[in-house]
């Protein structure tokens, strides 16, 4: 008979994170490739003279934000759960 090992809920939530941080980042990888292929077709750097920033340009930077965040999320400590602090005996 088998063993039932029931994953640690905050095992599961950091690797979910990890995941999640990667397809961040994968999606902001092709979002500034596009960004590129744009300033190509323009001849010139968004966001330079009378050009404004691209949805590409901004897209690709929250992407990375996005998925530096959920980096984040899945490589902090955990945390130590503390019991509650016993009720004061000074109390009127």
């Amino acid at each position: 008979m088998r063993s039932r090992h029931t994953p640690d809920e905050a095992l599961v939530l950091r690797l979910g994170a990890g995941l999640v941080g990667c397809v961040l980042l994968t999606a902001a990888s092709l979002a500034a490739s596009l960004a590129r292929e744009h300033m190509i077709f323009l001849g010139t750097i968004c966001g330079v003279g009378s050009h404004p920033h691209c949805g590409w340009c901004y897209g690709a930077a929250g992407l990375v934000l996005a998925g530096l965040a959920a980096f984040s999320v899945a490589l902090r400590r955990p945390s130590q759960e503390t019991a509650p602090c016993p009720p004061s005996a000074s109390r009127p």
